[in-house]
């Protein structure tokens, strides 16, 4: 909108130049001279303030949530002089959003401007686009230059509220091994022996103590917890996010008490593929080779392991996958409790 103004601008000073030039040339007087000469002066001066050219400088930005950010930066002359232009016109580019500030720049040195708060896709980001629209003195003589705008923002998928993450907790007790959420591990006697000082008193074993007439304790042996493994199947783009989500919800949540093992199949960079680290939330995909994925998840599935996979209901899973009992899925039907307010 604002190169269409100044465009109009410069057909609108076009023509006044044309009938002076016009003018001059039919009444050849002083007057007309002067007026030729004084309007060419006014045309090279602004466009010789059009060609001023800006510099970005004291960018500052700040995540303010899970995937939003804000963007403060200065436009200024490069050797520090006023700038000579007009008005700039700045617009933030990411993805398929925009947010453009328009703001008076004649004889300023500094111009400062904050962007509203810009939405981010999941993933790495590294850099925005910045346009800047000038124009010159007078408004004409327009210029479009474009600036990256450095930044370094991983944007994981979104956490559930602290209350539908709790709902979660609570149902997923009932399906899951009672191992995996009990405070207590499961123990064997190691061995019987004499009550020692520095034993607490609870840890005597009063039927042994009574029978054998000596203070008794048992010393336990923990038997190695079962290794859990938690899947995300992103096979079919069908509720993705939403899924992908709670995946990475209930990873934040169980690796605060247990060893969890992640597991996340879909596309990687194009193929179909599976990775384990938190960071890989960022740069999955929908898988794009159903066939491929389902082949993947079936050779991940480890004996004597307990699995919970999450997978939206219409993506295709290995044969006998649902009657395996150390499989537990959950897919958005199940999780629909989680939508909503």
């Amino acid at each position: 909108m604002g190169l269409t103004r100044s465009v109009l601008r410069i057909i609108w000073y076009v023509f006044l130049y044309a009938l002076v030039i016009w003018y001059t040339l039919t009444f050849s007087t002083t007057v007309a001279w002067f007026l030729f000469y004084s309007f060419t002066l006014l045309l090279l001066i602004a466009y010789l303030s059009s060609r001023h050219t800006p510099v970005i400088s004291s960018i500052d930005w700040d995540k303010i949530n899970n995937n939003e950010i804000v963007v403060s930066l200065t436009v200024q002359s490069k050797r520090g002089f006023p700038l000579l232009l007009s008005s700039i016109d700045l617009t933030l580019f990411k993805d398929n959003q925009q947010h453009r500030l328009h703001r008076s720049s004649f004889l300023a040195r500094k111009v400062k401007a904050t962007f509203e708060p810009i939405e981010l896709s999941r993933g790495y980001h590294d850099h925005l686009t910045l346009t800047l629209d000038s124009s010159g003195l007078f408004g004409i003589f327009p210029r479009r230059l474009n600036y990256n705008i450095p930044i370094a923002v991983s944007i994981y998928p979104a956490v559930i509220q602290k209350s539908k993450r709790s709902e979660l907790m609570r149902k997923l007790t009932q399906t899951l091994t009672p191992v995996l959420y009990s405070p207590l591990h499961e123990f064997y006697v190691k061995e019987i022996r004499s009550y020692q000082d520095r034993d607490a008193i609870s840890s005597i074993d009063w039927k042994s103590s009574l029978r054998r007439g000596q203070w008794l304790v048992k010393d336990y042996d923990t038997l190695e917890e079962s290794p859990f493994d938690l899947f995300f199947y992103g096979a079919v783009p069908t509720e993705f996010e939403f899924l992908l989500s709670v995946t990475y919800t209930l990873y934040k949540e169980l690796t605060q008490s247990f060893k969890v093992n992640l597991h996340l199949v879909g596309d990687f960079d194009h193929n179909a593929d599976i990775k384990y680290t938190q960071k890989h939330f960022l740069t999955i995909q929908p898988a794009s080779n159903k066939e491929e994925a389902s082949h993947i998840l079936r050779r991940s599935l480890t004996v004597g392991r307990n699995h919970l996979i999450i997978m939206a209901s219409d993506a295709t899973t290995p044969s006998n996958l649902t009657e395996d009992p150390s499989v537990t899925v959950l897919d958005e039907h199940a999780l629909h409790f989680l939508k909503g307010g």
